[in-house]
């Protein structure tokens, strides 16, 4: 198993622990679209992709709500630097495709 499927098989498990069954479904779908990308190449760099805008978006949301509401809980700011993390570690993973 190469590192491409790795990084999407533990971003899919990370968001179904994230979302707990919680959103209809939609989460769900979108960590089965990339499980089922770790092992169909066709699909793994448009998955990578949808990881980096996914993560992209939420740590805009973070930063955006920062600004609004000022220092948050150190917690908060470990979860936006982790989201940062994993959006640049899948550019890297896309650029070397």
């Amino acid at each position: 198993m190469n590192f491409h499927a790795l990084y999407l098989i533990i971003s899919a498990s990370a968001l179904v622990y994230l979302a707990r069954f919680d959103h209809y479904g939609l989460y769900i779908a979108i960590a089965l679209f990339w499980i089922i990308s770790a092992f169909y190449k066709p699909l793994t760099s448009i998955a990578i992709w949808s990881i980096v805008v996914f993560m992209g978006g939420f740590a805009l949301m973070r930063i955006i709500n920062i600004t609004a509401s000022g220092i948050p809980s150190s917690y908060y700011l470990m979860i936006l630097s982790g989201e940062i993390i994993v959006m640049l570690i899948g550019v890297f993973l896309v650029k070397s495709i």
